[in-house]
């Protein structure tokens, strides 16, 4: 009975996988691959640079290294794939579910165990770390994040039962989390998304009575996505803006920041279409489209005048800081016109 078990979460594993590799096919297109590429490889030759420059016993590399250790002890999740109806019809075989949540702690080591080696190996030049000691700082971190993902399991069996509503709850989040990321690339299925009021951001809310203008302002205001992906992607522009003091360099690498923020914004042209009643509206086939690229438009605006302002403060070449003129009307004018269509 144990092996049929076994082989029903294996065969939802297999799907779960399969599922991904789908998605993944439009998050690596042929355009995000490329900024992808472009992204890794400044950043490469920048941290390169600075490790030539990095003096002996550098200290503070000693308080990075230590605070990234503690990071990556978050990344991985216990995966279980425990679904809704198995805690009626799994009721009966609590005892093999248990014995498979201790197997479920190693699958989903491996994952969290390659992210620890690549960053163990990325960050160990900072404390001029040999080989043998990175090694073994990756293992005792492997060993941490193990007994971690035990400790997890453990904790949906209480008395010998399975609190089957905490652990069907924790895998439904679980899985939303990651299908949330595939949401910014193309339509999910199964996603399950949950609004947020936000009443500090109501005076945003447009008086305007267009239908999809006001739909979608909303979406942006008070989904779980759109709202924080662009503080998060202007955060990490300005914040390249203020400490790259190669004026180029830190000009591309906020226009990257500034390209996949249009990139992902442009699913909210579909995030009203489980809405029946907009049907039912006289609104013309074109309306949806001039919404999307209306508030697309003003968002790239405001990051590229907010851009501007920090590029002319901080730039040495203030004409450089220009092209962020040049960029809200790509971004925000031409290449919305031409993608939604």
């Amino acid at each position: 009975m144990a092996k049929d078990i076994y082989d029903l979460f294996a065969k939802r594993r297999g799907n779960w996988r399969a599922q991904n590799l789908k998605y993944l096919r439009y998050v690596f297109n042929d355009h995000f691959v490329l900024v992808l590429m472009f992204l890794i490889g400044f950043l490469a030759y920048q941290y390169a640079d600075f490790l030539k420059k990095l003096p002996a016993h550098w200290l503070p590399g000693y308080v990075i290294a230590a605070l990234i250790s503690i990071m990556v002890l978050f990344f991985g999740r216990l995966a279980t794939f425990v679904e809704r109806a198995d805690q009626q019809f799994l009721l009966a075989k609590e005892k093999a579910v248990q014995a498979y949540l201790i197997s479920a702690v190693k699958k989903s080591l491996v994952f969290p165990a390659v992210v620890i080696v690549l960053m163990t190996v990325i960050i160990s030049p900072l404390i001029k770390l040999p080989l043998p000691l990175t090694l073994v700082w990756a293992i005792v971190l492997i060993a941490v994040k193990y007994f971690l993902l035990s400790k997890k399991a453990q904790s949906f069996v209480q008395n010998e039962l399975i609190q089957w509503q905490s652990l069907i709850n924790y895998e439904k989040n679980r899985q939303n989390a990651v299908l949330k990321v595939f949401s910014q690339f193309t339509d999910v299925k199964g996603l399950q998304q949950q609004a947020k009021r936000r009443k500090y951001l109501d005076v945003l809310l447009p008086k305007s009575k267009m239908t999809y203008d006001y739909l979608f302002i909303r979406t942006f205001l008070r989904s779980g996505d759109y709202w924080m992906l662009m503080l998060r992607l202007l955060g990490l522009a300005v914040l390249s803006l203020i400490f790259i003091h190669a004026d180029i360099f830190a000009l591309l690498l906020a226009l990257i920041f500034d390209y996949l923020l249009v990139f992902q914004l442009f699913p909210i042209r579909q995030s009203q279409d489980y809405q029946i009643l907009t049907n039912l509206y006289p609104l013309k086939a074109s309306a949806k489209n001039l919404a999307a690229s209306k508030l697309i438009r003003n968002l790239v605006f405001a990051v590229s005048l907010v851009e501007l302002v920090v590029s002319l403060l901080t730039f040495q070449n203030k004409l450089i800081a220009g092209i962020f003129v040049l960029l809200a009307v790509f971004l925000g004018v031409l290449y919305p016109k031409w993608k939604l269509k």
